[in-house]
């Protein structure tokens, strides 16, 4: 086969994928919701200003009115403790949010993948050791697990991301792992072997590329799990800097008030909430890409 024929068969399989994903309507308005937090995210961060925010990643308190206030022209989301602009505080903490939730989810994949294509490709006792540890990180709840460690590198916001990937990898390893066991018995990998082609080379070139795809899905699906995660630690109060914005610390600032000022609980939620189901929505389209059924 020539290269244009190669290139015009990959531009084909493009279409297709770009047709099966648009068809599905849920995961349509899941990418779009996802695309708004990532454009609030890079407006934060690059030009804050041209949304009204003068003091980027820090709370601006209010401590002559700290109780909440509801929403008004000036503060559409209304306030919160101690007199915490929401429009704002909520926009700068989707930027946070969104990044070390990245992070996390890329840290775990990253490390996992590679250890479940090596564990599966050498097998033996190897693989067998790394399953056994996957098992332990396994029986043991993934929110202690990362709250213990945490506790031990400290009560940040980085901290709490590598706690998160420490205890993130163990998934990505397993499923790259089976999706290893099935790729290495292919044609294209048993005639790679067979001409001599070095173990690394093999694993890297020929098996990992072809296990991405449904890694990249279960990357879409993880990331509204660990913004809700991320949330969950620092509404229990995992962070200790109190002028972070981050949607869980937000909605813990208006917990006190939830029956006088319910909007200081309702949008921060509503924002993790929304995140999380157009992630999941998202995901559902790119599970439908790499079906055979739908591709037929």
């Amino acid at each position: 086969m020539s290269e244009a024929e190669l290139r015009a068969k990959r531009w084909e399989n493009t279409k297709l994928s770009l047709s099966v994903f648009f068809a599905n309507k849920a995961a349509v308005i899941g990418l779009v919701i996802v695309m708004a937090y990532v454009v609030i995210a890079l407006i934060d961060q690059v030009y804050p200003q041209l949304i009204g925010i003068t003091s980027a990643g820090t709370l601006v308190p209010n401590f002559f009115s700290p109780a909440p206030s509801p929403p008004s022209l000036t503060h559409p989301f209304g306030t919160t403790y101690p007199g915490v602009d929401l429009f704002t505080s909520i926009i700068k903490a989707i930027r946070i949010d969104l990044a070390y939730s990245i992070l996390v989810v890329a840290i775990g994949a990253a490390v996992g993948s590679i250890i479940g294509v090596i564990s599966a490709t050498v097998g033996g006792l190897m693989d067998e050791i790394v399953m056994r540890i996957t098992d332990i990180f396994f029986s043991i709840p993934y929110l202690v697990l990362a709250l213990a460690v945490g506790f031990i590198l400290g009560r940040t916001l980085l901290n709490m991301s590598l706690a998160l990937a420490i205890v993130w990898w163990p998934l990505y390893a397993r499923y790259t792992r089976s999706q290893t066991l099935s790729t290495k018995e292919f044609t294209f990998v048993e005639a790679a072997r067979a001409s001599g082609v070095g173990r690394l080379k093999i694993m890297f070139k020929h098996i990992l590329p072809n296990t991405l795809p449904p890694v990249f899905i279960q990357i879409s699906l993880d990331l509204g799990s660990i913004m809700v995660i991320f949330s969950t630690l620092a509404f229990i109060g995992f962070i200790t800097n109190a002028s972070i914005p981050e949607l869980g610390y937000l909605t813990s600032l208006g917990l006190g008030y939830v029956q006088t000022a319910p909007w200081a609980v309702i949008f921060p939620g509503v924002a993790i909430t929304l995140f999380a189901l157009a992630v999941n929505l998202m995901g559902d389209g790119l599970r439908d890409v790499i079906d055979p059924r739908r591709r037929s």
